[in-house]
């Protein structure tokens, strides 16, 4: 009975059959997750880069208060309830800071003011009387650094070295279904599992 079990044993080692229909299938696994993983890299970096670019487009906007709002960087940011400062609006609305900047990040990701797909964040900080506000519509969308962590980012006035110039940052996030998040996503990049492109800039002053 050994002498039979153990010419099994050896046969089943021996034998090569379904071995090919074996290394297929995993071979095609590993494929499978491969190209998955490419698939995924290339949505995560494409979404990152549009990401980047209109956050950077947002806040080069939001330093120009001064020509908008005739506002030296001293004017707290609106949300929508008390409307937009000085009545002006970039998107054509009276909505307030919050609500325009929605919109407009919508229109340059997506195509649709009304999408409803981006969270945002905007702050305003002011060195030299240590105001800082921030007007969001979502909780899970914090930016990398808070603004009044910056402080030392800020330049002094051309025209009176003794005053420090505000600073705006806007901070944008999207949901993006990925299996591969914490590999791929570089650090800063990703607030409560939304994709995220954080960009402050000095205000334009006068």
């Amino acid at each position: 009975m050994n002498n039979n079990f153990l010419n099994r044993v050896s046969f089943f080692r021996q034998s090569k059959k379904g071995s090919v229909t074996i290394e297929f299938a995993l071979t095609l696994m590993i494929l499978v997750i491969v190209f998955a993983f490419l698939a995924d890299l290339v949505v995560q970096r494409s979404t990152q880069a549009k990401l980047d670019n209109t956050s950077l487009s947002l806040v080069s906007i939001l330093r120009e208060r001064v020509q908008l709002y005739s506002d030296n960087g001293n004017a707290a940011l609106t949300d929508g309830t008390t409307g937009a400062a000085g009545g002006f609006s970039v998107v054509g609305s009276s909505d307030g800071d919050l609500n325009q900047y929605i919109q407009l990040a919508n229109l340059m990701l997506f195509g649709d003011r009304n999408a409803n797909k981006v969270k945002v964040t905007l702050e305003r900080f002011s060195p030299d009387s240590k105001q800082y506000d921030k007007v969001s519509n979502s909780s899970a969308c914090e930016p990398y650094k808070p603004l009044n962590k910056l402080e030392h980012l800020s330049p002094r006035s051309e025209t009176n070295n003794l005053r420090k110039i505000p600073l705006y940052q806007v901070t944008l996030c999207v949901e993006v279904n990925s299996f591969f998040q914490s590999m791929i996503a570089q650090k800063g990049t990703v607030s409560n599992g939304f994709l995220r492109s954080s960009t402050f800039a000095p205000a334009r002053a006068k």
